[in-house]
């Protein structure tokens, strides 16, 4: 594939968001957000996000000029509202305030309501971790999976983001995962690169495991990851993101198509001393991290990873190398910058 230099894309993400009608600063939050998760090798969750936000931006389904403001504060904890835009700013500002928060009280609570898409979790959670504190991030969702045993979509795959701090200079230990067998993100990019997914990932309309991405995006019937267990797992998301933060739920909730704002967000923060020295958290940390990286691998396994380390080694590649963009991708947004009046695509001259 060809790659782009991670500033390039941002600029270009930069320029496509302000031209489908985002204030400036606005769309660089979006664009930085989206160019990290592509660094990421999270690419269901980067550029591609433009083609969608476009066009709900283009309906007026999303509050292109939002005032995100806190409006609880007491104690521990604080409400953020959104005020109809999208989940980055304000997930930003709540992630900045759990800081805050919780290194004054121990611990700390703040949620996000009438939001919108938030893009990868874990930017936030990362944020958390980097700041010496554990964080716990999620979000709800509209409906793309299903209820174990169910024949139709009744549940969001309301993803989870987890940080912890380690031991300077080691960056934080992070998991981020969707509650469905693989994101929703993932089935939209195969369906736009045109490939397949892997059998299990999700349904067709008539409820049967499918391996075609634009079917799948077609019937919104996502696996639930683990089966039992994803599922209950989300309907507990809904409860934190969602109707903890008086944001809506269920069939009401939808993080793309809602102009007061569909979707609610939580966020935790827990200063890592709360209980023990931070020495002794360190400490009994990197003990277990040690433990778990030198089980023996598998037949066939290289070696065992620790959660987030692929990611952050992707990172490292893409950022020295560019971010690989397939020229199904490249074709789609450059129809979407000329629809849009921006003047150049970055992987025009792209290697």
């Amino acid at each position: 594939m060809p790659t782009v230099p991670a500033a390039q894309l941002e600029d270009f993400a930069t320029d496509v968001l302000t031209a489908a009608g985002l204030e400036r600063d606005e769309a660089a939050t979006i664009a930085q957000c989206l160019v990290r998760a592509n660094l990421c090798g999270v690419d269901s969750h980067g550029v591609l996000r433009l083609i969608q936000y476009s066009q709900c931006l283009a309906d007026g389904d999303v509050n292109p000029h939002p005032h995100a403001r806190v409006v609880v504060r007491s104690g521990c904890s604080a409400l953020i509202d959104a005020d109809g835009g999208y989940g980055y700013r304000p997930t930003l500002m709540a992630s900045a305030l759990a800081v805050e928060l919780a290194t004054a009280h121990g611990m700390s609570v703040v949620g996000v309501r009438a939001s919108h898409h938030f893009g990868m979790a874990a930017t936030y959670a990362e944020r958390i971790g980097q700041a010496s504190l554990v964080g716990v991030v999620t979000t709800n969702t509209s409906p793309v999976m299903v209820a174990f045993g169910a024949s139709r979509s009744v549940m969001g795959n309301n993803p989870m983001a987890f940080a912890v701090p380690r031991r300077p200079p080691r960056p934080p230990l992070i998991a981020d995962m969707a509650l469905s067998q693989a994101s929703f993100g993932k089935v939209r990019l195969a369906a736009a690169e045109g490939r397949s997914i892997p059998l299990g990932w999700a349904y067709d309309s008539q409820g049967r495991p499918t391996t075609d991405a634009a079917e799948a995006v077609r019937s919104h019937l996502l696996a639930p990851m683990g089966g039992h267990k994803g599922y209950a797992l989300s309907l507990m998301v809904d409860v934190l993101a969602g109707i903890l933060t008086g944001s809506p739920v269920g069939g009401s909730a939808h993080g793309h198509r809602h102009p007061a704002g569909g979707s609610g967000h939580f966020v935790l923060a827990i200063r890592p001393d709360l209980f023990v020295s931070r020495e002794t958290f360190y400490d009994e940390l990197e003990g277990r991290l040690q433990e778990v990286a030198a089980t023996p691998p598998a037949e066939g396994v290289s070696r065992v990873y620790l959660p987030g380390e692929i990611e952050a080694t992707t990172r490292a590649v893409r950022q020295a190398e560019g971010v690989p963009v397939s020229e199904e991708l490249a074709s789609q947004l450059g129809d979407l910058a000329s629809r849009l009046g921006v003047a150049s695509t970055p992987w025009d001259g792209a290697g």
